[in-house]
């Protein structure tokens, strides 16, 4: 590496960290590494850009990607707890032996990814590409979903999605509110498949003033909720 290209990235990284210790979402960028990567707990990655990596073995847990690239990597062996993958293009990934629990994968590409020998459970995926996906074997932890959903829902429950919305220890990465203004109707729909709206209602408000943990997933909702309502 030249010299000058060794002092672009330099200022490349400090870039980087000034953002970070901003408090800005700075996007994760990286391809062709030679080293195995390692998983991630308790994190918004937004617009990440990840190309020929290999995460074998890692352990992902309450993350959330919104946006952006992860393909042509190697996920075998892997274990992701309570990750949601949004809009993601996920092309080309070998998902060899993956173990998928309390997982959401909504509006993404799946085209020639291999499933061989994962495992799901409480897993969802909606609205996604799955044309030329290879060794997809449909099994009752993982539901598929196709169809947007027609709801009418109460005027006192917007009312409460909306106070929602300006939460920011349960919405500030919009997991059942797209912004202030939209609600994400596809995982409202899987919460009213459980519960009442009366009782979706009821539990809202009592953590909108009562709670302090950090949401990042939708398995927050429905863990929280079947913590509360033990059914």
């Amino acid at each position: 590496m030249g010299r000058a290209k060794m002092r672009r990235k330099a200022k490349q990284k400090i870039k980087r960290l000034i953002k970070i210790r901003q408090g800005k979402i700075v996007p994760f960028t990286i391809a062709n590494c030679p080293k195995t990567l390692r998983g991630i707990t308790n994190r918004y990655e937004y617009k990440v850009n990840v190309h020929h990596c290999s995460f074998a073995n890692a352990k992902f847990c309450n993350v959330r990607y919104r946006a952006g690239h992860i393909t042509q990597s190697s996920f075998k062996g892997t274990v992701l707890t309570k990750v949601d993958f949004i809009c993601v293009n996920l092309k080309g990934n070998k998902f060899k032996g993956t173990q998928f629990t309390n997982c959401v994968f909504l509006g993404c590409n799946f085209e020639n990814t291999d499933f061989k020998n994962a495992t799901f459970h409480n897993t969802y995926f909606i609205s996604c590409n799955l044309k030329k996906t290879k060794n997809l074997t449909v099994s009752k932890g993982l539901q598929i979903i196709s169809h947007y959903p027609k709801l009418n829902i109460s005027s006192t429950f917007e009312k409460t999605l909306h106070l929602m919305s300006l939460n920011l220890k349960l919405e500030k990465y919009s997991i059942l509110t797209i912004d202030k203004k939209k609600n994400n109707h596809w995982l409202i729909d899987l919460l009213l498949n459980k519960y009442t709206e009366e009782e979706l209602v009821y539990f809202f408000n009592k953590i909108l003033a009562t709670n302090k943990n950090q949401f990042y997933t939708f398995h927050d909702y429905i863990l929280s909720l079947s913590n509360y309502y033990k059914k």
